[in-house]
């Protein structure tokens, strides 16, 4: 604890900042320790802000792990809103731990969760605020050793000279021989590449450190070499046995308003669908999940160290959870008369989707979301997701049916061979859900459709093709917006700006790392909130350090080209995504 520290936010701080709940720790299920009783103290951050962070299963499933252990202690910390850095800043106050006020600096391991681009620079900023060296060649023994994970880990190459090691994968199988390691470490008092040396023999870390590239004179990578022992491809690591797997059964219970106030239980890992378009699908393979019995213990426990009244049955596909009709009424029977209502995320379009609405119509009727992705069965055969709009609108009668009156639907524009009848369809399909509740009630439906704008992914079939610029993706916006005549209709796009940017770094190399330093230096960070995002300045960025962000979000790949990302393998050989690329364009 640093009581002086903690003195000052509380006193003088706090006060002047927005939601300052959610920097005073001290939450329902928080776990404190002496740090002087522990051999390594963990620094568990994530680089959005709290609301977003507390929302993240992961962090809650890490935290559990970490303190299950006697001789580790894990702590908290997210990312600052503006207000609360310019106080920082303003007093020479450093980030610190929700938990005991301790300085972000302080820690021996921080261990960043990594799940979307555009939180690269609030990676860095973090850093910065933690007064830690950003690049690992300028760090000593004494700093912090910076790890990072997470759902986009096997293609961080812009942000790998800041890392000294990445878990590409699941973490549960190998994270305690991860913090074994750095333990004899620390009692060894070796430099830093030693504990380099012995953390790449483990399965899954990648230590970039160890690696380099050479380029073409195009720009495109001409080698990527390895320094011994690390090996030539790191493989990712996956957990055999999601049943026994760890979950937190007694979460932290926030103290303000987060994006899912809710019970989270996976009940699966992984996805049984092949959707050409998908990265997480690759990166979360083989299919695992949990029996219901396991489900409904966790759900028992949990709500009894919570209150929560809201579950959520998380999974990349839930719909396809096998038993997932005899799930829901499980959980709806034993909650139901303690009004706890069931809700489930967006939703693969299959025939079963009738079923569900009447099946988690319980205490309250939350919106149900659905996930076409796109609307014409031709586009669908390309991205390779083999659904109807008849099994979508058998799933809208449902939930009209059952008592729903608002439903999501989640679009993405900008796939390979889209034509305007494509986009058009958007709208047709659309209002013709939202007719459909006319079968049974006087008025329409209404319908939230939020449309996004497709990022050719790493690891997945797609990842040679181009990605649609800017200018062309405000045109197909505005297209659709042009053929809506509904006002039962609510079309929500997302930012064609933010998009590019982040897929500049999705597909990137680590010569952007240069584009992030000066990024900071201007000041830049939450560039996934709108306040924040300056398209504008992030073009100045570029330019200032002579990189063309066209090469990488817009450029095709040829198909011998080796890929930054190339260096991690998730067990899906390349030659078979480009036999699928061939599919896809051999099915348009």
């Amino acid at each position: 604890m640093n009581p002086s520290l903690k003195q000052e936010i509380l006193d003088r701080v706090l006060p002047r900042v927005q939601t300052p709940g959610q920097y005073t720790g001290g939450e329902r299920n928080q776990i404190v320790k002496d740090h002087s009783g522990v051999d390594l103290r963990v620094a568990l951050a994530f680089p959005d802000t709290y609301a977003v962070g507390m929302s993240h299963l992961g962090i809650q499933i890490l935290y559990h792990m970490l303190n299950s252990r006697a001789d580790v202690l894990a702590e908290r910390v997210f990312a600052p809103w503006t207000d609360m850095e310019d106080e920082l800043r303003g007093r020479d106050l450093p980030l610190y731990s929700l938990e005991t006020f301790t300085p972000l600096g302080d820690f021996d391991v921080i261990g960043f969760s990594m799940q979307y681009e555009l939180c690269f620079t609030n990676f860095l900023n973090m850093l910065e605020l933690g007064g830690i060296p950003v690049e690992t060649d300028k760090r000593s023994p004494d700093d912090p050793v910076i790890l990072g994970g997470g759902s986009i880990s096997s293609a961080m190459e812009p942000v790998a000279p800041f890392f000294d090691a990445i878990l590409v994968g699941d973490a549960e199988d190998v994270l305690d021989a991860v913090i074994d390691t750095i333990i004899k470490w620390k009692r060894d008092g070796s430099p830093r590449r030693t504990l380099y040396e012995s953390l790449c023999r483990l399965p899954g870390l990648y230590v970039p450190s160890f690696y380099s590239f050479d380029y073409h004179a195009d720009g495109t990578i001409k080698q990527c070499t390895s320094d011994a022992p690390a090996p030539r491809q790191v493989v990712k690591t996956t957990v055999e046995d999601l049943e026994t797997a760890p979950h937190p059964t007694r979460p932290v219970v926030p103290n303000v308003e987060t994006i899912h106030d809710r019970i989270n239980i996976e009940i699966m890992r992984g996805c049984p669908n092949q959707c050409r378009f998908c990265q997480a699908v690759k990166h979360y393979r083989p299919l695992k999940r949990r029996s219901i019995a396991k489900i409904l213990e966790l759900c028992e426990t949990t709500f009894r160290n919570t209150g929560y009244e809201e579950i959520s049955l998380t999974s990349l596909s839930t719909a396809d959870y096998p038993g997932i009709e005899e799930l829901i009424p499980a959980i709806v029977d034993r909650f139901s008369d303690r009004r706890v209502n069931v809700c489930l995320p967006s939703l693969r379009v299959k025939n079963e989707l009738k079923s569900l609405p009447e099946l988690v119509s319980t205490v309250r009727k939350s919106g149900l979301t659905m996930a076409p992705e796109v609307a014409t069965e031709r586009l669908r055969a390309i991205i390779r997701k083999p659904i109807s709009n008849e099994d979508l609108l058998d799933g809208c009668l449902a939930a009209w049916n059952a008592g729903y009156r608002l439903l999501k639907f989640y679009f993405m524009i900008g796939m390979p061979t889209e034509t305007q009848d494509d986009l058009e369809a958007i709208v047709d399909l659309c209002n013709e859900a939202s007719l459909s509740r006319k079968k049974y009630f006087r008025r329409r439906g209404q319908i939230n459709v939020a449309v996004s704008s497709h990022v050719p992914k790493p690891h997945t079939p797609f990842q040679w093709e181009p990605m649609n610029t800017p200018d062309e993706l405000s045109g197909k916006q505005s297209h659709i917006r042009s053929c809506n005549k509904s006002s039962y209709l609510n079309l929500k796009f997302s930012d064609v700006h933010k998009s590019y940017v982040g897929a500049v770094f999705s597909r990137g190399d680590r010569r952007l790392s240069a584009a992030l330093q000066k990024a900071r230096e201007r000041g830049l960070r939450m560039d996934a909130w709108s306040e924040c995002f300056d398209h504008i300045a992030w073009r100045e960025v570029f330019q200032d350090t002579a990189i063309d962000p066209d090469f990488y979000a817009l450029r095709e790949r040829r198909p011998d080209e080796i890929l930054p990302w190339d260096v991690v393998t998730l067990g899906v050989p390349k030659d078979y995504l480009l036999k699928e690329r061939e599919r896809a364009r051999t099915e348009s």
